[in-house]
């Protein structure tokens, strides 16, 4: 499974580049108008949802798809400690922050519809 995506790979996909693997580029429009760029990557043998590269408040942020499920698809890194949390379920999204000291989810934007 692919673990990451280097600074140098995040810009040529969010360029929109046609590399293999790039699954699709939505953007979601959250509450408050909100609007957050994505780029989703399969592994490299397709079989599972691999990262999600998403712009956020002017940062590009990688995350790990973590679980696949009936109910969506969930994204987290780093894995074992704080850090950002996107949930996607049939085209609505969730973006969180995942406090591992106090083990607390706090929702950042909710709402989110793929545009």
């Amino acid at each position: 499974m692919m673990k990451s995506v280097t600074g140098a790979a995040c810009a040529i996909l969010w360029a929109g580049s046609a590399m293999a693997g790039v699954k699709s580029t939505p953007r979601y429009i959250c509450e408050r108008g909100v609007e957050i760029p994505a780029v989703y990557v399969n592994t490299d043998d397709g079989s599972e949802p691999g990262v999600v590269v998403l712009m956020i408040e002017g940062r590009m942020i990688n995350l790990e798809a973590t679980a696949e499920a009936a109910s969506g698809v969930r994204y987290r890194f780093p894995n074992d400690g704080s850090g950002y949390v996107w949930w996607t379920h049939q085209g609505e999204a969730t973006l969180s922050w995942f406090d591992a000291e106090v083990k607390e989810e706090v929702t950042l934007y909710a709402f989110c519809k793929e545009s």
